[in-house]
């Protein structure tokens, strides 16, 4: 009797060749949904790192528009910031904290009173992504300290 050996080495070479080309191609997906999500996160950083600037503009023109002898002060500025159709995608909080060349004025935040110096501000100001465009949210924050 004489027995036939079938060889299998051609079939596992092809499983072998087909496991590998599926891994590559899911590797490349991976890689492509990473790169999406990157390009998408650096988009609105930046968005955020340049609101965080116009918001401490903003404030500083607010804060010098108040008349801070009479007793009024900008202390807490919050700014919503909406897409074009009309979701809101930002929220920037902005603190504000007065040193005075006199005496301070009621109802300011005040870091220091009497200085001698320029009436000056620290402006504090976070710009937040909402959770609804990314999956975790985007942080800008800018602090400036401006003369009055």
């Amino acid at each position: 009797m004489s027995v036939t050996k079938r060889k299998g080495f051609a079939m596992i070479l092809a499983i072998f060749v087909v496991v590998m080309v599926a891994l590559g191609g899911a590797l490349l997906l991976s890689n492509a949904a990473k790169g999406s999500k990157s390009i998408s996160d650096n988009y609105l950083r930046a968005q955020a790192e340049l609101l965080a600037q116009s918001a401490t503009e903003y404030a500083l023109m607010r804060a010098q528009g108040v008349d801070t002898t009479a007793g009024a002060c900008l202390n807490q500025l919050n700014i919503t910031v909406n897409d074009a159709g009309g979701t809101a995608i930002f929220d920037i909080n902005v603190s504000l904290a007065y040193s005075f060349e006199g005496a301070a004025a009621a109802g300011c935040t005040t870091l220091a009173d009497t200085t001698g110096k320029d009436t000056m501000v620290l402006i504090d100001a976070t710009a937040v992504t909402r959770a609804t465009i990314t999956t975790e949210p985007i942080r800008a924050h800018r602090r400036s300290w401006q003369k009055l």
